[in-house]
């Protein structure tokens, strides 16, 4: 017997939900700052709001039939109460802006963040933000002017996750409308690799002085190196006035910092499955940008040069979250 074939209808439902949303949203979503006003509010009876409705139907039919005049004016009460919180639900969110701030990347199994700004001229009551249909936070009130809200995203495994679409929803006031708006972010949110120390052997056979000697910075304040011309813009604290006393010259005092020497890092030369060095490369990368250590990354084919500093340590674990082999034991 021939088994038949059938499209899996939680796909298929989905795939043409979201036919529906590109269509009628029109990208007018995708923005950096959202004010809602009534291009951008979507108002409804809610799940209980359906309910009250069908109730308040019930209601006057049965005052209808029977010609009950108080079953149809408590009909006719239930529909203005229905009105009522259409009417108080959309100017409880009508003229709140909400702002992007900034994403924060986090360690495995720790969530990454999404932080906001909100702000409006009134307050507004009852406030929820959805992701991926889970609900991240619950605000009960939002105060004027501005509120900042930092929403735990439900990202905990190591990559890179494209921000999808926000949904902000508000109930008020009695639970019966559902007013609510999307915010689409382009930006890509990182979860870098749990971190894990190596073992004392593993560190030692692949941390290779890149060179000799001492990592000298230029722009540090720990020692004297020396005495430069003065140009324009220089803190004029730093000015050698001795100098200056006995040749008329202006000359800036110059100091340094000297670092521990570079370290490098290399994929192949760590024990363990993929996933055990990936969270090795963590915990190196993590701890020598802590320390101000000078270090290089091989991955693969991928090779990141010496150097130092919050950027380069941030372009590394972001290379280790791409990293596309899963571990295998």
């Amino acid at each position: 017997m021939h088994e038949n074939k059938k499209v899996p209808r939680p796909a298929l439902f989905s795939k043409l939900k979201a036919q529906l949303f590109s269509l009628l949203l029109k990208n007018k979503h995708n923005t950096e700052q959202l004010t809602l006003t009534h291009n951008t509010i979507y108002i409804l009876p809610s799940k209980l709001g359906s309910s009250f409705l069908l109730i308040t139907a019930l209601n006057f039919i049965l005052a209808v039939n029977y010609q009950n005049n108080l079953i149809l004016v408590m009909a006719y009460l239930m529909l203005v109460v229905m009105i009522f919180s259409l009417l108080l639900g959309y100017n409880n969110v009508k003229g709140l802006t909400v702002s992007y701030k900034k994403h924060i990347a986090s360690y495995t199994p720790s969530c990454a963040q999404l932080q906001l700004q909100l702000s409006n001229d009134k307050t507004c009551h009852s406030l929820q933000f959805i992701y991926e249909n889970k609900l991240l936070t619950t605000i009960d009130e939002v105060t004027a002017p501005s509120q900042l809200v930092s929403l735990d995203l439900p990202l905990k495994k190591r990559g890179e996750y494209p921000l999808k679409r926000l949904k902000i929803i508000s109930r008020y006031p009695f639970g019966l409308v559902s007013t609510w708006s999307y915010m689409q972010l382009t930006h890509s949110v990182f979860v870098y690799p749990q971190q894990l120390k190596p073992v004392q052997q593993a560190n030692q056979h692949f941390n290779q002085s890149m060179n000799d000697g001492e990592h000298k910075n230029t722009h540090g304040s720990d020692e004297f190196d020396g005495l430069i011309p003065h140009q324009v813009g220089m803190n004029m604290k730093r000015v050698s006035w001795k100098h200056y006393a006995k040749t008329q010259q202006l000359m800036v005092k110059e100091f340094v910092t000297y670092s521990a020497q570079s370290v490098f890092f290399d994929f192949n030369q760590l024990q363990g499955n993929t996933e055990s060095r990936l969270q090795q490369l963590s915990y190196l990368i993590s701890n020598a940008c802590q320390q101000g250590t000078p270090y290089g990354l091989q991955l693969e084919a991928q090779l990141f040069d010496v150097d130092e500093g919050k950027q380069h340590c941030k372009k590394c674990l972001e290379a280790l979250s791409r990293y596309s082999n899963m571990a295998k034991d």
